[in-house]
């Protein structure tokens, strides 16, 4: 889960057909990572040797979620500093971590609820970037209202972890799956004008890393949120 959203580069307005390349190299990157995450997960997930020491000692897991967010907060406040392709290395990095993460999280679960989770997943991250990037409407006062909102939910998941309970995990599903569609909007408005805010080749670079993170962010998030709603134990 992404702690820090920060932008940091100013909007600008760009020609149509700059707009739409510079959405499409968003995406590409924004695929890349999500199959770093998916192939990473994949492998740790058949080899049963390395799965059962990962399992058996979860303090990897607390190490490797604090180097997440170390991940994302260097990209995110550091973005003016480093090079694009540091940029690239860091998100790089962040998918791979977040693909052995996932390797022991979704062995918990059956292989049709992963299925189910990524479906909805895809179908909600889908339509809610496509509204976003064709709606004429301002979504810019929504920001505000959502990382409100996505400091409640870690709030709240913080205390799930101590107190429990299907009924409040249930409620944290569904109220990731509405913060994270509505920051998905969000994000592809804003990544609309990050083309105009490019100054050069370098920039425009690390502009596209930084949009890809996150909608890559808000997709496992989603797709996170729908498990807990529809998980079921393998």
């Amino acid at each position: 889960m992404s702690f820090s959203r920060t932008q940091t580069f100013k909007a600008g307005t760009a020609d149509p057909a700059i707009e739409r390349v510079f959405l499409r190299t968003v995406f590409a990157w924004m695929f890349l990572g999500l199959g770093v995450t998916a192939g990473i997960a994949a492998w740790f997930s058949s080899n049963q040797q390395v799965m059962d020491k990962l399992q058996a000692n979860p303090t990897w897991m607390i190490v490797a979620i604090i180097v997440q967010l170390g991940l994302v907060m260097g990209i995110s406040f550091g973005m003016n500093k480093i090079s694009s392709a540091t940029a690239t290395l860091l998100f790089m990095l962040y998918a791979g971590i977040t693909g052995v993460v996932f390797a022991v999280i979704l062995s918990q679960f059956s292989k049709g609820s992963i299925a189910m989770a990524f479906a909805g997943a895809s179908g909600v991250f889908g339509g809610m970037a496509v509204w976003g990037y064709t709606t004429k409407r301002d979504l810019s006062g929504l920001g505000p209202v959502l990382f409100g909102a996505l400091i409640g939910l870690i709030v709240a998941s913080v205390v799930f972890m101590f107190v429990g309970g299907q009924t409040f995990n249930l409620i944290l599903g569904y109220g990731g799956v509405v913060i994270f569609a509505g920051l998905t909007a969000w994000d592809i408005q804003q990544i609309k004008s990050f083309s105009g805010a490019a100054t050069d080749e370098e920039s425009g670079k690390k502009l596209a890393i930084f949009g890809a993170l996150s909608l890559y962010l808000n997709f496992i998030n989603i797709f996170l949120s729908l498990l807990r709603i529809f998980g079921s134990s393998r």
